[in-house]
């Protein structure tokens, strides 16, 4: 699909999805891992165990998300979310 998706059908995409990739940035080299994550209509929450993608996203907290919807390879969306990385450390 080509174009440009409204801000409903954007936020459909976030809500359907529970699988995404986040980007961040070792130095000058990007770093594209799968996460899980819910959307609650304003914040993107994923989860993670320690690791390299929490390591650097506490360097440099500039991120990058992107999930889609394919319904085959000449028709899918695709959204892309640029933000900064935020750790919650309880559950409140």
């Amino acid at each position: 699909m080509l174009g440009t998706l409204t801000k409903t059908q954007i936020d459909n995409i976030l809500h359907s999805q529970t699988i995404c990739r986040i980007a961040c940035c070792k130095g000058k080299k990007p770093y594209l891992v799968p996460i899980s994550y819910y959307y609650d209509g304003t914040y993107i929450y994923g989860q993670s165990q320690e690791g390299m993608k929490i390591e650097l996203m506490r360097k440099n907290p500039n991120v990058c998300l992107q999930t889609d919807i394919v319904n085959s390879m000449y028709n899918y969306q695709s959204v892309l979310v640029f933000g900064r990385f935020e750790e919650l450390k309880s559950e409140e």
